[in-house]
């Protein structure tokens, strides 16, 4: 079942210390539909399948993004012809 607001993905766990929908967003009266559906539809698999708290999941989630980029979890480029110094 598709979570579309902020309420009902707070409401599903969708909300932490570190991100805080509910009054960064919720009581704040953001007038955007929510996240974005797909983004959470893969960290709620994340939490189930690695069972993983929410900030871990969208931790792992954003890896593999950089991953699948060419970036390691630190920001530098995997690409060794990358210039990262002038």
């Amino acid at each position: 079942m598709p979570l579309r607001t902020f309420a009902e993905q707070a409401a599903s766990g969708m909300s932490s210390n570190t991100f805080d929908i509910e009054s960064a967003n919720i009581r704040e009266g953001d007038s955007r539909m929510g996240l974005d559906e797909d983004g959470v539809r893969e960290v709620r698999e994340i939490m189930r399948r690695e069972r993983v708290g929410f900030d871990q999941a969208r931790l792992i989630r954003q890896n593999r993004i950089l991953a699948e980029n060419g970036i390691d979890p630190s920001g530098m480029p995997l690409d060794s012809k990358a210039v990262t110094r002038l």
